[in-house]
């Protein structure tokens, strides 16, 4: 195993176009960085079951193969970032759990929508979900289209999503582009037949979910003086909205709020909606 530097970014390969795609979007946010890239390629070598002898053959040929697929991977990525310092491990085992041990003490982890593994019909594989409700660093799911003149897209619950807030922030000051934070809320209405208070009503919930964007964005605004950030508040479905707005930005972040346990896939319905279905590339930052 080679030694990296901490605070790095690292990228889950497996020899897949989506892998591949998304190996290229981290080495660039490496040098965006002004960090080194690490790359991760898991294979599973503990379902040889024939004999001895012929399994430690085998075993060893599924070791060869993933090397030189990582080699070839790792070259192609030098050649487009000559000054880019890249290391590479093969790990026999889990991807998830190889991807999840490189990135305790990365940056960032970044993986494709899918590998080879798993049914082509899904629209998510089991690895980058995995990873993405478990890993203790933001994790980057990179799909659909790349639009680098878009904004990046923030959704914002509450005050406890500043931290995705100021990643939003930071990624946007690293690419020259604005921040949209979106807080979505669905109106609260008791008695639908008085239009009047309804009305008022409406309008008292309004102004409570601005004063909360204000509470949330304002401080990070004076954080990052350089960024331009527009705070919306729309009505609707979170996961409708954001995917929807993904269509021209150039990066989504979501935050995960629930501490998930080891086993077991934690994330809230919009946030797997939206990695489902987003447009372009999904952070998912650990508040």
């Amino acid at each position: 195993m080679e030694i990296r530097g901490p605070n790095g970014v690292v990228a889950g390969v497996d020899g897949s176009p989506s892998a591949a795609e998304a190996a290229e979007w981290a080495a660039r946010e490496a040098e965006r960085r002004g960090t080194g890239l690490h790359l991760v390629h898991a294979v599973n070598t503990g379902t040889v079951t024939l004999s001895p002898r012929t399994g430690i053959a085998v075993t060893d040929l599924i070791l060869r193969e993933a090397a030189e697929l990582l080699d070839a991977v790792r070259s192609t990525l030098e050649a487009a970032h000559p000054a880019l310092r890249i290391t590479a491990d093969v790990v026999p085992g889990d991807a998830a759990e190889a991807v999840l041990a490189a990135a305790e003490h990365a940056a960032l982890a970044v993986l494709g929508t899918r590998g080879h593994g798993g049914f082509a019909a899904l629209l998510l594989g089991s690895v980058s979900l995995r990873v993405a409700a478990h890993a203790d660093c933001p994790v980057v799911v990179v799909r659909g289209a790349d639009h680098p003149e878009g904004p990046v897209l923030v959704a914002v619950h509450d005050e406890r999503d500043a931290a995705a807030l100021r990643f939003a922030c930071e990624s946007a000051a690293r690419r020259g582009l604005p921040v949209r934070a979106l807080h979505t809320w669905s109106p609260v209405v008791a008695d639908v037949g008085r239009m009047a208070p309804v009305v008022d009503e409406l309008g008292e919930e309004a102004e409570l979910h601005e004063r909360l964007l204000r509470r949330t964005c304002d401080p990070v605004r004076e954080d990052y003086p350089d960024v331009a950030l527009e705070a919306h508040q729309l009505t609707g479905s979170t996961a409708a909205t954001v995917v929807e707005e993904s269509r021209t930005a150039a990066l989504v972040v979501l935050s995960r709020h629930e501490p998930a346990p080891r086993f077991g896939l934690r994330l809230t319905t919009p946030v797997h909606a939206v990695l489902h279905h987003a447009h372009c590339p999904v952070a998912v930052v650990p508040v």
